[in-house]
């Protein structure tokens, strides 16, 4: 029943070349820098952080892997490396893998190092920081960077992110290739579910900490999704924490003040966006009977344990089919400024495990429809203003953990 989950077999990389290659075949011009790295000598690599999600870190991992060793024409064995002092040339070919680092600084920090001998010719990093990246980019145009989850890579003139994805002197750097996902559209329908099945009580959202531009959206949807099938609807909101390490990459204390918060405001319906922090968060909701909105992954997938009836639905991104078309833009020389994945084009989607448990079910299915529909055709903006306000409201829960 459920649509299009996270966690799923990757498809044959052959028909998704096809797939792609009617995108690629409208790009004007072929960049061919990269040329004679994309066969056997192909060196490749992932970085990815301890603070997202493990399932989708090794997804992403597979996936590069997999493509990297098939249509590229690559290797997936690890390349041998010069000695040091040595005079001889290290060997072309192969997979550099460096996973799980502690947070978005060491990710960056990875991204450049790499940058040393041998040099990658491509790096797919996730976790890391987007301005660095493009300026590792810039300093670097001998790897071509695909990054994961990231919005635009560019800044405006006021220096705020330009969602237009164009760059101060016009152009983005031509060997950085970022990946977004519209995930407030499926968090917009994730909010009209849940106002309609809250039962009357409080919507609730805890988010990882207030530097997480993807989380706020996750957030901002879902708020103006409940708002619009009941614009009085109370929702209480609050952060884990005021830095990135402890409010995603700390699972037990993520589960102890998602605890506290409930204890205090008796949510119906809970979205938890903590990343790496997230089961924490959900197990301490189906404890208590608290129903869970997931936020990236399919968390019936990844734990079913908790599916029935702890889980109304997920909103989830396709990552793997993300990361196979952003290496074959790669191999084929293409540079888009930005790729977005949406609800219309399947890169995000909402699951479906709410049609099994919903006591207003022909209702909900109504208005889901109708808000589908909406967001689909353009007719609703799930984020209004600049996506990402998320106002929280963290104290009710700090109070409690005190206590």
């Amino acid at each position: 029943m459920r649509a299009n989950p996270l966690v799923r077999a990757i498809s044959a990389a052959t028909v998704l070349t096809l797939a792609a290659s009617s995108v690629v075949s409208a790009q004007t011009e072929v960049d061919t820098r990269f040329a004679t790295e994309r066969g056997e000598t192909l060196l490749s690599a992932t970085v990815t952080s301890a603070l997202d999600d493990s399932a989708t870190n090794a997804l992403i991992e597979r996936t590069a892997r997999k493509y990297h060793a098939d249509p590229l024409g690559g290797k997936t064995s690890q390349p041998e490396v010069a000695k040091k002092g040595s005079k001889k040339e290290p060997a072309r070919g192969g997979w550099l893998s460096f996973p799980d680092l502690a947070d978005t600084d060491a990710v960056t920090q990875k991204v450049l190092d790499v940058a040393g001998e041998p040099t990658p010719d491509l790096i797919v990093v996730s976790g890391g920081d987007w301005k660095a990246n493009v300026g590792i980019a810039r300093l670097n145009p001998s790897s071509f960077i695909v990054d994961m989850g990231q919005p635009a890579p560019c800044l405006n003139e006021t220096g705020q992110p330009d969602l237009g994805g164009e760059c101060l002197d016009g152009q983005a750097p031509g060997n950085y290739l970022p990946v977004n996902f519209a995930v407030e559209e499926g968090a917009y329908l994730a909010g009209v579910i849940a106002a309609r099945e809250s039962r009357g009580k409080p919507l609730a959202v805890i988010s990882g900490s207030e530097d997480c531009l993807e989380c706020d959206r996750y957030a901002t949807g879902f708020i103006n999704g409940a708002r619009s099938v009941e614009p009085e609807i109370e929702i209480q909101t609050a952060y884990l924490a005021n830095d990135e390490a402890s409010g995603f990459g700390d699972e037990a204390s993520a589960k102890t003040f998602t605890q506290a918060f409930l204890d205090v405001h008796q949510p119906g319906v809970l979205m938890p966006i903590g990343r790496g922090a997230t089961m924490g968060m959900i197990e301490a909701a189906c404890e208590a009977e608290v129903r869970v909105i997931g936020a990236g992954i399919d968390v019936s997938s990844v734990r079913p344990d908790l599916a029935n009836p702890c889980v109304m639905a997920s909103v989830t991104k396709d990552s793997g089919r993300a990361v196979e078309e952003a290496m074959f833009y790669f191999s084929q020389g293409n540079n888009p400024p930005v790729i977005t994945y949406d609800l219309t084009g399947g890169g995000v989607a909402v699951t479906d495990e709410w049609r099994l448990s919903s006591t207003k079910r022909v209702d909900t299915n109504d208005f889901y429809a109708e808000a589908d529909l909406a967001v689909r055709t353009g007719q609703v903006e799930p984020c209004l203003d600049g996506c990402g306000v998320f106002v929280s409201q963290p104290e009710a829960a700090e109070e409690a953990t005190a206590d």
